[in-house]
């Protein structure tokens, strides 16, 4: 690391986070909130946190800052001003914030210190993944190693959350629009030569198969480089709604409709946990991958743990990007799915 771009980056970090907070332009907050994510993705990369910095461009500075222009587009872009007692809300939230900021630095004290080799991670388990990842999972990145197989159950429940997450934002958002509406499945128009934005649009469908190609190849490569199924879910769920953008819901909705979306949804958190029950049918632990071997041809227990984490990455890149598709077409149309952006 070189601590002095870390200082810069995090100065910037902290600018944009006050400006977010203090601008009354909605719009700007929602700019200025991607900006932030964007030095935070820089930050990671810098600090060597290449998966977490992949997933802060997709979801930070990707995603969610599309789904606050969507947010915006169905409100309003000016805050509203308080009639009164606004000054007071500025300083209880000012020293609420300050405490809580006391007790987090006080709480670091206890913490061993940066990269101290004697602490109980560095002593225990990290040399262990550093050193018997590739030996026993036959799979070169730790990341993916450590989230899809030493610490599977969890990241299966963690895609359960995110299943869970998204159907309540569904339900909210149907109950705050249409309640009767459903997903509209008409064919879209053919584009118009004459047609104001038929640039955008051509751009468009030249540039969202591509945008699948290379989330296709994040799933599938997580294993030997940054990446996995949260990232590619991601950036498949962005493709679709790019087409939404750029021409409309009935377009992105003719591709997946809602009722096959959260299939697929469901589909995606089935695989994950199939995969680890298949494990218990063979005789062996939930989501014990190397028992696998028996029924999977040419491969040994270690390349069982390899192929069985794609087959979880597939399920979670499945559940990821129904989620972003449902929760982005239900805030721009107000859970109706007449009108978008």
């Amino acid at each position: 690391m070189i601590w002095q771009i870390d200082i810069m980056i995090l100065t910037l970090i902290v600018i944009c986070g006050v400006f977010a907070i203090s601008v009354k332009d909605l719009l700007g907050a929602a700019v200025v909130f991607g900006a932030y994510s964007f030095l935070m993705c820089l930050l990671w990369t810098e600090m060597g946190a290449v998966d977490v910095a992949f997933t802060e461009a997709a979801v930070g500075a990707g995603v969610s800052t599309v789904l606050f222009f969507a947010a915006v587009h169905r409100s309003s872009r000016q805050v509203k001003a308080r009639v009164s007692g606004r000054l007071l809300y500025k300083w209880l939230g000012l020293v609420a914030s300050g405490l809580m900021g006391g007790v987090l630095f006080y709480a670091s004290t206890d913490f061993p210190d940066w990269a101290d080799p004697a602490s109980p991670a560095s002593s225990h388990l990290s040399p262990h993944f550093i050193t018997q990842t590739l030996t026993e999972t036959s799979v070169p990145n730790i990341v993916t190693s450590v989230l899809a197989d030493y610490r599977g159950f969890d990241t299966m429940f963690e895609t359960a959350v995110v299943l869970t997450a998204g159907l309540a934002v569904l339900i909210i958002l149907r109950l705050g629009g249409c309640r009767t509406a459903g997903p509209v499945r008409e064919k879209s128009a053919a584009i118009q030569t004459a047609y104001k934005d038929s640039i955008i649009r051509f751009v468009t469908r030249m540039v969202v198969p591509f945008m699948q190609l290379f989330a296709l190849y994040v799933i599938a490569h997580g294993h030997h480089s940054p990446g996995g199924g949260f990232q590619g879910g991601v950036i498949l769920g962005a493709s679709f709604i790019l087409l939404a953008i750029s021409y409309d819901l009935k377009m992105a909705l003719n591709r997946i409709n809602e009722k096959a979306a959260l299939l697929l949804a469901n589909t995606g958190v089935l695989i994950y946990a199939g995969i680890g029950f298949l494990c218990m049918l063979l005789g062996a632990n939930f989501l014990d991958y190397s028992i696998l071997h028996r029924i999977l041809p040419a491969t040994d227990e270690i390349a069982a743990r390899s192929h069985a984490m794609l087959g979880v990455e597939i399920g979670v890149a499945l559940t990821v990007m129904v989620i972003v598709m449902v929760i982005y077409n239900n805030i721009v149309s107000n859970g109706t799915y007449e009108k978008g952006l």
